[in-house]
């Protein structure tokens, strides 16, 4: 994979894992309502997140040999390991909430508020972080739209 490929083949993960960061928000926002309805929603969209979650980590393993390939030379030690770094937290976080979901009911989504909204913000701090990287070596700034 070419660079400019490997630019674009970012980009659109990146766009994907925005959207999976915009339902999560949605379902934990319905977690911890008191009303057990919304709270069976929650559950259900966290459910149906669970694709997503597995590409989180699907992304970072890749992501990595993109890195290694691609970019690593033009990267300093210090942006390479907090790359690394927020690709470990990511997939850490994901498996929390695979491991928990099999087991979450409507009286228990709530649990999973926490290390939801951990999860959001690392995606969030992580794509804005990769953009302005990919920005400094590609010369073009990533649009998210």
């Amino acid at each position: 994979m070419t660079a400019p490929d490997s630019v674009e083949y970012i980009q659109r993960e990146h766009l994907e894992i925005l959207r999976l960061a915009e339902k999560l928000d949605s379902a934990l926002r319905l977690a911890v309502k008191p009303e057990f309805e919304l709270r069976v929603k929650a559950l259900a969209e966290m459910r149906a997140a669970e694709h997503g979650l597995l590409g989180l980590r699907q992304h970072c393993g890749s992501e990595d040999g993109i890195l290694e390939t691609d970019f690593h030379h033009y990267l300093d030690q210090k942006d390479y390991l907090r790359l690394c770094t927020q690709h470990s937290v990511i997939s850490r976080m994901a498996n929390i909430l695979l491991k928990e979901l099999p087991y979450a009911t409507a009286d228990s989504v709530g649990e999973l508020y926490e290390p939801g909204r951990e999860l959001i913000d690392q995606l969030q701090e992580h794509v804005a972080f990769e953009a302005d990287m990919l920005w400094r070596v590609e010369g073009r700034r990533l649009q998210y739209q």
